[in-house]
């Protein structure tokens, strides 16, 4: 063959190649087309078009046909997933290989102040939840207590034990059951000596509800019935205090206090603290004005029931203040009143408004303050990615400071036991699970009491605690983790995770399959974006209502960082979040969908212009966190960010997967339904645009082991598939 005729052969079998390789690369997604409406709203002066608006009625039988379509979208990616087992089998090793034994040592505490029964649960049926398995202290076997199958309503059912509080007194245990993951909640009682169900039942109980025994009985907030078919979409209303006399039935209740809203937007709560007190948090209305106050009243078996407010102050959406301890008539508090970072402050219950600082507020946040033994308290703060525990006196003495490794997070420093001499606490990460200490409450020394075995050396891997600017010039920080020697080369696979609401942080926690990531050589980085609580009250006020922009600008800018520093690049970078993260993601992709190769978002509010006709969507915390379109100024902000409002046509957005849980009734999945629906009609038919259900699940995810397991291989693959992450 002449030489001109080889190099013709060549180019032309290069370029049906390349060809081939970019119409394998541009695959085109076939989407069912969704039934559309002509519906829309008017806000002021803007109409909006709401073509979807009828997935919001469950029961409408288009929904049905369409969902039936987006599962054969799911079961087609299922089947792709061809190396399933070997992931399944790496995670098994992650779950099963992690090992705890107490170092020679460790002093145990005194058997009689340890709780009368321990519970824990156990799963035969891993398509069931758990059974409820208890034992009293001294017995060696655990017996069955509650047998979930029992309250299952019917085969689809999936009952779920969500709490239980125990009366060691009385010998009985009260038992929350949900169904479907839904936070309405139900309380049956069981005799832990015989194991009996007793005849007591409770209906309308949320899953914000308290119980506290006292005598033979107990206090609890309960609801009006839910209207039959709106149990998963309206807010619940006409929240009651009340007291149970066991053996009665539940309508001889007797009625303490009737929340004064009747709307459900304003809520009380209430918690027992030190002896013969119960503690009330509650709104006050006095001449067409809102207060807040906090309150007390004795534990008298509801017999009789008066408040004693001793602290009333402004109902302002941006004061804290919460009673920690209590010592008798003196209670410490925490709060951000005037002081965005903390203080504490002490009170007396019997002294109205006479509030003295103990601790002042300092240039770094006061993240919890907790009893420690008889007479001390322990005030955790957080600085640059570090935590401290501050060792007080009553008198506000400073009698030790304790700092600890950066990326990691304290936990459980605290002792309710007066006469303890010894408590126990741990330091969890990202990367390794929780290491116990036992610490000394003479001299504040400590040593490590367990040791950890884990199937990989954890010690190759790190956590950086970095900052970057966002948008506006704002410093943010981030967690970034991942092995020590890492390649800064632009090609590592990296998750890049979101929260950034409700003033919460997002600290170091571990999860196996996080680290089962890193173990593979990905990275995972948390920002502690605006909206959180990382830098205080006002950090989370700058990511709050009118300023939720900022919230998203510090996700994406977190994004940019992690590309200019060269962690990654975008055809390596997914984002990932849950609630108000789920919205996060949502506000990226559309704001800057070619930041990014992947995103999954779950039980994410995409439609911000209606989350407050739902459930939860118009309580006080959520008209706070995101105002409400009824208001002209919180309107423009809305439709501005709302994920749903800013799809636009023809865009590639990234691959996205939506998980929920059919029966949310926190977020209810109507927002993934009309989210998933318009980017399948809009988007760019070349990236992946799929939704996941976890059937009979609410807001908290899969109640299954199985289905939990099910839902955790698929968004793993997705991820390690999307980003090219090798796992075999």
């Amino acid at each position: 063959m002449p030489v001109s005729l080889m190099f013709r052969y060549l180019f032309f079998c290069l370029f049906f190649c390349g060809l081939s390789f970019c119409a394998a690369s541009q695959k085109i997604y076939k989407y069912p087309s969704a039934p559309k409406d002509s519906t829309y709203d008017v806000y002021f002066d803007t109409t909006i078009c709401d073509p979807y608006q009828w997935m919001e009625n469950p029961d409408d039988p288009r929904l049905e046909e369409w969902l039936k379509d987006q599962k054969k979208i799911n079961a087609k990616q299922s089947r792709n997933q061809g190396r399933r087992k070997i992931l399944s089998a790496q995670m098994y090793t992650m779950y099963s290989g992690i090992e705890n034994e107490t170092l020679d040592g460790y002093i145990k505490k005194d058997r009689k102040n340890k709780d009368k029964y321990e519970f824990k649960y156990s799963y035969k049926n891993r398509n069931r939840a758990g059974d409820l398995m208890c034992r009293r202290q001294g017995e060696e076997f655990f017996r069955k207590l509650v047998k979930i199958r029992k309250f299952q309503k019917d085969r689809h059912d999936h009952a779920e034990c969500t709490a239980y509080y125990v009366s060691d007194s009385l010998d009985i245990a009260a038992i929350e059951i949900s169904h479907n993951g839904s936070d309405w909640r139900q309380i049956y009682f069981f005799d832990l000596l015989s194991r009996q169900q007793l005849p007591d039942t409770l209906l309308h109980l949320r899953g914000s509800s308290n119980i506290i025994w006292d005598g033979n009985g107990f206090y609890y907030d309960r609801y009006n019935a839910p209207k039959k078919g709106r149990e998963f979409l309206d807010k619940a209303v006409g929240q009651t205090l009340c007291y149970h006399k066991m053996g009665t039935p539940q309508e001889d209740d007797k009625i303490l206090l009737q929340n004064p809203d009747t709307t459900g937007t304003d809520l009380f709560s209430f918690y027992r603290m030190g002896k013969g007190r119960l503690f009330i948090n509650h709104y006050l209305y006095s001449k067409s004005k809102v207060y807040r106050a906090l309150g007390w009243a004795y534990l008298n078996q509801g017999r009789s029931f008066f408040i004693d407010d001793f602290i009333i102050y402004p109902n302002d959406e941006t004061i804290d203040l919460d009673v920690e301890v209590a010592f008798g008539d003196t209670v410490i508090l925490k709060s951000n009143w005037n002081s965005p970072n903390g203080k504490v402050l002490m009170a007396n219950v019997k002294n109205r408004n006479e509030l003295v600082k103990i601790v002042p507020e300092f240039d770094v946040p006061l993240r919890r303050v907790d009893r420690l033994g008889k007479d001390k308290l322990a005030c955790i703060y957080r600085n640059n990615g570090q935590y401290s525990a501050l060792i007080y006196s009553l008198a506000g003495e400073l009698l030790k400071k304790i700092d600890f490794p950066k990326g990691k997070m304290i936990k459980y420093f605290y002792e309710y036991d007066l006469k303890a001499e010894y408590t126990d606490f741990c330091l969890s990460s990202f990367y390794h699970p929780n290491l116990w200490f036992q610490l000394s409450l003479e001299d504040f020394s400590f040593k490590p009491s367990v040791e950890v075995t884990v199937p990989y050396n954890y010690d190759d891997l790190e956590t950086r605690y970095v900052k970057y600017k966002s948008k506006d010039g704002t410093v943010v920080p981030m967690y970034i983790t991942c092995h020590k020697d890492t390649e800064l080369n632009g090609e590592n696979p990296t998750i890049l995770h979101g929260y950034g609401g409700y003033g919460q942080i997002v600290e170091p926690y571990f999860d196996k399959f996080n680290a089962l990531w890193l173990m593979h050589g990905g990275i995972i980085a948390v920002p502690n974006i605006r909206g959180g609580g990382a830098e205080g009250s006002d950090w989370g006020l700058a990511g709050r209502r009118l300023n939720k922009q900022n919230t998203i600008d510090d996700f994406i800018a977190a994004a940019e960082f992690l590309i200019h520093e060269k962690y990654t690049s975008s055809k390596k970078l997914a984002i990932t979040g849950a609630s108000h993260g789920g919205l996060l993601v949502g506000a990226a992709i559309t704001q800057r969908p070619e930041l990014f190769k992947a995103a999954i978002a779950e039980s994410g509010a995409f439609d911000m212009l209606r989350v407050q006709k739902f459930t939860v969507g118009s309580i006080n915390t959520n008209i706070n966190e995101f105002g409400t379109p009824s208001k002209f100024d919180d309107f423009n902000k809305l439709v501005a960010y709302s994920p749903l409002h800013n799809l636009k046509e023809g865009v590639r957005y990234p691959n996205v997967l939506l998980i929920i849980g059919d029966n949310d009734d926190r977020v209810p999945p109507l927002h993934s339904y009309k989210f998933l629906a318009s980017l399948q009609e809009k988007g760019d038919p070349k990236s992946l645009y799929q939704l996941y259900v976890i059937p009979g699940a609410g807001h908290g995810g899969a109640i299954t082991p199985d289905a939990y397991v099910d839902k955790t291989l698929f968004e793993y693959y997705f991820l390690y598939n999307e980003l090219g992450l090798r796992f075999w």
